[in-house]
């Protein structure tokens, strides 16, 4: 059985917590305010600090998101969905100026890169370069680097299947797409200087 301090002592702060929450024992509980009626300002204070801490904290809550509000936000950050073809009219197409698949790299450069598939496209303000590279059976890693002003803020999206996924570039205009399902894919860009896609390519 754990001895109890004589109610001559100091409260200590874990004895001063459990007299607030009211979870001593009658007996204890007794002796705590009979220590507190002594002259001792120091356990007067601790107790004094401790529940106007505890106050403050049972008063510190947010209280319950609303559902719909809860919904919004969600949805205001849920990945964004493939273009559907109303606005694809709108959103320019850039040309391809490099395809290491039709344009094989010369060999110095190829065994740099390794077998990695290389595309460069363009358009106007805007310079795309992608590098495909088979990451295991059915899956493909796919890098890229967009050339045009503020490049972090203009969102690439790629959609293969029924799967989508979004990345933001860096500073330097570098994402990467990991783990990507082969198959065809289409990939666009959207930003405050430019909105565009590629043709579908095979990964």
């Amino acid at each position: 059985m754990k001895r109890r301090p004589p109610v001559d002592h100091h409260i200590d702060p874990e004895t001063a917590l459990d007299y607030l929450d009211r979870r001593l024992e009658p007996a204890r509980e007794r002796e705590v305010e009979a220590h507190l009626a002594r002259p001792c300002a120091a356990c007067r204070e601790r107790v004094r600090e401790f529940s106007a801490l505890l106050q403050r904290m049972r008063h510190d809550r947010m209280p319950e998101v609303p559902a719909a509000l809860r919904r919004r936000a969600l949805e205001a950050f849920a990945p964004g969905e493939p273009v559907s073809p109303l606005r694809e009219a709108a959103v320019r197409i850039a040309r391809l100026l490099f395809d290491s698949w039709t344009q094989p790299l010369p060999a110095m450069t190829r065994r740099a890169v390794g077998e990695a598939r290389r595309l460069r496209y363009a358009t106007d303000g805007a310079v795309l370069e992608l590098e495909c590279e088979t990451e295991s059976p059915g899956l493909v890693t796919l890098r890229g680097r967009l050339e045009i002003a503020d490049a972090p803020l203009h969102r690439v999206a790629v959609a293969v299947g029924g799967e989508t996924r979004t990345a933001w570039p860096d500073a330097a205009g570098a994402f990467a797409f990991e783990r990507v399902p082969s198959g065809q894919a289409r990939l666009w860009i959207e930003g405050p200087e430019a909105r565009f896609r590629i043709p579908a390519i095979d990964l």
